[in-house]
């Protein structure tokens, strides 16, 4: 074998695995909530930490709060990374897409959503956890033309039931968006686009790419975006090309910067 072989060799070996990386960077973690929650169901374990105060939770905060530190910085440069990575390619967990423009936490119940036509007419999406999820029309006369919840979240039953079939146009449109607003399965836009410092975390000043100001909640979708991302690899699901690999190389820095609180 020339010189030039073993050369090649030691190059491409040179480049690091993320893939192998990030499962490296797993398993303390996944050491740490199997002896932490009793349970060797990761499932069980990742609702606890995310609907728990725990290390991995005040970590992630802590490195969202502050600005200043090296650690901080650059945990919010590669969860920018992350994101951008994610929105480039098509990786998806049971057909959904992995992104931040939509993950779905258990638990997170959508806000409201209100709307006024030109009429008067005031349309109301109102999501409850335990009564379910209410449409709700009401003309410029305090009349009810719509009052019905529906438990659990079923759109295809709004889109059949008697009150929304005898609506007019005008009125199943606007109640209709509203109703999909509050649809729990479509997961929680973390990126901000408001100009109000007090509304986002700025990830990345140079792309310009900046969370809603809730660090809780985005502990709570990161924790669960890396969970979905080790069940590819786990699972054999995601081909390990060089195209996928910047996610898993941003991903393992992320996870490396939250171990460190469970020494």
């Amino acid at each position: 074998m020339s010189i030039k072989a073993h050369i090649d060799n030691w190059i491409s070996k040179a480049d690091p695995d993320y893939y192998v990386m990030f499962i490296k960077a797993w398993i303390p973690l996944n050491a740490w909530y199997f002896s932490e929650y009793a349970t060797t169901k990761d499932s069980v374990a990742l609702e606890k930490i995310k609907n728990t105060k725990n290390k991995v939770r005040n970590r992630i905060q802590a490195l969202l709060d502050n600005e200043k530190d090296l650690d901080s910085r650059d945990f919010r440069f590669r969860l920018a990374q992350l994101h951008e990575e994610l929105e480039k390619r098509s990786i998806t967990n049971y057909g959904k897409k992995i992104s931040f423009k939509s993950v779905v936490i258990d638990g997170v119940i959508p806000a409201p959503a209100t709307d006024t036509d030109k009429r008067g007419t005031i349309y109301k999406a109102i999501p409850n956890k335990n009564t379910g999820y209410r449409a709700v029309i009401i003309d410029k006369s305090s009349k009810t033309l719509m009052d019905k919840t529906f438990n659990p979240y079923d759109f295809k039953a709004f889109l059949t039931d008697n009150q929304y079939i005898t609506l007019d146009a005008k009125n199943k449109e606007k109640i209709k968006k509203c109703f999909q607003l509050i649809d729990p399965n479509k997961g929680t836009d973390f990126i901000s686009t408001s100009r109000v410092k007090s509304d986002y975390i700025e990830l990345d000043a140079h792309a310009k790419i900046r969370f809603n100001n809730d660090t809780e909640l985005i502990a709570k979708g990161l924790v669960q975006i890396l969970y979905e991302l080790r069940c590819l690899l786990f699972h054999g699901l995601l081909d390990p090309t060089q195209i996928n690999q910047p996610i898993y190389e941003h991903a393992f820095f992320i996870l490396k910067h939250i171990i460190k609180e469970l020494k």
